[in-house]
């Protein structure tokens, strides 16, 4: 294609970056790199490394600052695509840029992740799956379990099981090897979060912090926030419908299988979707009308395998997917050649 620009968000600011980088530069480009401002340090480290490793000089160049440097960036006339990882007004931003410059871009969104628990389910081990689906690095990844959709069956079962599960997780100290969760990036992050949590229990949510009752309170040092469970019987609610981003998990009840679909399909974005449940008709069902990008049986949603194409439906992604097959859509262009005499 020509030259990249390639922006990155904070949470993830070496693996996500490389996910983009390492198939952008093998596939001949050079790449101007944004990373945002919390994760500028480990974008020049990681220019400094390839450096020293023999990549040529210019080929990768890294630019800081903020909103304004990125929109400048995407601007450029010498940029030929945009690479993006970030959030849902990002993504509208770089998709009218790519627009009005006639520039292919790939965007990756973060989402509003569902996972559907259904009655006949293995309960201790799906709790332990999305307790740290949901709560490892504090909720703060794209692909972490923000929903958890329970056959009202099973729910105080289920529940009893997951705030065990929560309860068990290690927290503190983020460079303790044992540590789950962590803390936040800031205290205008934690801030936000503790809005959320409190505007749910004002619109009637049951909000149940199990962590923070057997750990005996937060860790010092760090912008910590206890991970919450959040009861949440209107669809339609903010803490449902808005990614929180942070360690909050919130419990959907449904009285029956096509409302736990409606309920999993019933946000904006569709990054990732599963199901715990061992029945081949529900896994069949799930499979064909879970709208989202990466679907999984028995497992969080959190966590993907690089090999395989990863991007988001609805508001989760613009583009081709990142990873597999979708770095060859994202990093070159098909051109059909026609020759004389059958050649």
């Amino acid at each position: 294609l020509g030259v990249v620009a390639l922006v990155t968000p904070w949470n993830n600011p070496i693996a996500v970056p490389l996910g983009k980088l390492a198939p952008a530069l093998a596939l001949g480009n050079a790449v101007v790199w944004k990373p945002a401002p919390a994760g500028a340090a480990r974008a020049l480290s990681v220019a400094r490394w390839l450096a020293e490793a023999g990549l040529p000089p210019g080929v990768l160049t890294v630019v800081c600052g903020g909103r304004a440097t990125a929109e400048l960036l995407l601007s450029h006339p010498g940029v030929d695509a945009i690479t993006l990882t970030g959030g849902e007004a990002a993504g509208v931003t770089a998709g009218a840029i790519a627009l009005s410059r006639g520039v292919p871009l790939q965007a990756e969104l973060g989402g509003n992740n569902g996972a559907i628990v259904w009655g006949d389910a293995d309960l201790p081990a799906a709790a332990a799956a999305i307790a740290e689906g949901a709560f490892g690095f504090a909720g703060q990844r794209c692909t972490a379990t923000r929903r958890a959709i329970v056959d009202r069956s099973c729910l105080p079962s289920f529940l009893e099981r997951l705030e065990a599960a929560v309860a068990a997780l290690p927290w503190g100290d983020p460079l303790a090897e044992e540590t789950v969760v962590g803390p936040l990036p800031s205290a205008a992050s934690l801030r936000r979060v503790e809005g959320v949590v409190e505007r749910a229990r004002g619109d009637g949510c049951e909000v149940l912090t199990p962590h923070l009752a057997a750990a005996g309170g937060a860790p010092s040092g760090g912008f910590y926030h206890p991970p919450v469970l959040v009861l949440a019987e209107d669809p339609a609610a903010e803490v449902v419908q808005e990614e929180t981003f942070g360690p909050v998990l919130v419990v959907q009840p449904a009285a029956g299988w096509e409302e736990a679909l409606e309920l999993l399909d019933g946000v904006r974005q569709g990054l990732a979707a599963a199901l715990f449940s061992p029945s081949p008709e529900r896994r069949r069902s799930f499979l064909r009308r879970a709208r989202a990008g990466v679907l999984k049986l028995d497992a969080a949603t959190a966590g993907v395998d690089a090999a395989l194409p990863f991007g988001g439906w609805k508001r989760s992604g613009i583009g081709p997917p990142e990873h597999g097959e979708g770095d060859l859509l994202a990093f070159t262009r098909a051109q059909a050649i026609y020759g004389a005499g059958g050649g």
